[in-house]
């Protein structure tokens, strides 16, 4: 059984973040000498990679080394900022996903920084950041956002300005196109939301190629919340299913956390005589690995695995244990650069398996088992503790899941009201 403490979450989620909840160890402990903190912040860093790394030749980097040329760095950084950018360089040496250290926001922090949305969502297309989403009765749909438009300047600042320095870290670390896009999609996002009831100003490229500048009001978001897992923090609970055209259910969630498995469970029970089931895992950045092989059991007659986690010492596969009853219509599942983690290991496994035609764009490459801890300072810490292999024992890290069926959205596409991957789902459901 897969234990909760394993955690595949894309890692810049948290970034900026975490609740105030998860300070608590930190805040209680008693005061000790700042330098000191972060002299054992740094050794508790160092020494977890070197014991915990699932490969011993860490890659063909020499650890030994990294700590010869990174503590100096640390000891002697004026700031904590600058301290906790020195270790994530220290990470950054082993090219994966999935290793960073976060700061936690403080209350006056997060009140200053607020929780307000305007009701859209962006993607990267082409190079571009697009709106894909514009919710119904949102201020964004009020001030006359629309699909397709394309976000060329927030409150006055150029995106490509805002992108740049990310842009620089994210080539440094030597991620690829898929992982930069989904840091700069929720990066952007970050930048447009904001305190309640202040203004973001966008400036666009509407459906005449013209420039057109919109004001929404930003409005507090009213989200279910998942709790706490551990360090891992309480993330929002976006979920919808509904019948297409044809009798094929649809589900989309956006991340894998526990109040969407009875959501999840109890949509596949409604499609129970459906022709199909699309899983919508665009935008998708994992979650909790122990999910995907409960979905998939829903799925599946015979019991199977999904795929293993491979640590320095111990394998464990994801072992999927049919249902009562499982659906046994044909199974779709659209991705994109921003389908991660969890959310890849659903895909491999059942692209892998024959269970499941995966639709759309090759994946993020961001998949490894990780888990969250309080560092003496009081950041988070998150940390891989193992690789992952496909059941066809192929490394999905930096690779990603290839779909059988490739498809881009468009920006023209989004503009005449398409969703050109969904509509290559739909016809992969009624072909024979």
């Amino acid at each position: 059984m897969m234990q909760l403490k394993i955690i595949l979450a894309f890692a810049f989620m948290l970034a900026a973040f975490l609740p105030i909840e998860a300070q608590t160890a930190a805040t209680e402990k008693p005061k000790i000498d700042r330098t000191e903190l972060r002299r054992q912040t740094f050794e508790t860093v160092w020494k977890t990679v070197n014991e915990k790394h699932y490969d011993p030749t860490f890659g063909g980097v020499d650890w030994l080394k990294m700590r010869e040329i990174y503590e100096p760095k640390a000891m002697s950084a004026q700031t904590d900022a600058q301290f906790y950018n020195v270790l994530r360089q220290m990470l950054n040496e082993l090219k994966l996903s999935h290793f960073s250290v976060y700061e936690q926001t403080s209350q006056a922090e997060a009140v200053e920084r607020g929780d307000g949305v305007i009701g859209i969502e962006l993607k990267m297309i082409d190079g571009k950041a697009v709106v894909v989403r514009v919710e119904k009765g949102s201020t964004a749909e009020a001030a006359g956002l629309k699909n397709g438009f394309g976000i060329e300047k927030i409150n006055g600042k150029a995106v490509s300005e805002i992108l740049a320095p990310l842009e620089k870290n994210l080539t440094a670390q030597g991620q690829n196109e898929r992982v930069k896009n989904l840091y700069f999609e929720r990066t952007l996002m970050s930048a447009i939301g904001g305190k309640p009831d202040t203004i973001a100003a966008l400036e666009t490229l509407n459906a005449k190629n013209e420039s057109q500048i919109f004001s929404a009001k930003r409005y507090a978001a009213k989200s279910e919340m998942s709790e706490a897992l551990g360090n891992f923090p309480p993330q929002e609970v976006v979920f919808e299913s509904k019948r297409l055209e044809g009798n094929v259910g649809y589900i989309r969630f956006n991340i894998w956390v526990i109040p969407q498995m009875p959501k999840i469970r109890a949509a596949v029970r409604e499609f129970v005589d459906a022709k199909g089931i699309i899983f919508d895992l665009r935008g998708n950045p994992g979650g909790i690995g122990g999910m995907a092989p409960g979905i998939a059991g829903l799925l599946l007659k015979e019991q199977t695995s999904l795929g293993s986690m491979t640590a320095r010492t111990t394998e464990q596969k994801f072992i999927v244990y049919p249902q009562a009853k499982p659906f046994d219509g044909k199974i779709v599942v659209l991705t994109d650069y921003g389908t991660a983690s969890t959310s890849e290991v659903f895909a491999a496994g059942m692209q892998e398996i024959g269970r499941a035609q995966i639709v759309g764009e090759r994946s993020a490459g961001a998949v490894l088992p990780s888990v969250f801890t309080v560092l003496p300072t009081g950041a988070i810490f998150q940390y891989v503790i193992s690789d992952y292999k496909s059941p066809k024992n192929i490394v999905i890290e930096k690779r990603g899941v290839t779909p059988d069926i490739e498809i881009k959205q468009t920006r023209q596409a989004l503009l005449d009201g398409s969703d050109l991957p969904l509509e290559a789902a739909l016809k992969s459901i009624f072909s024979n």
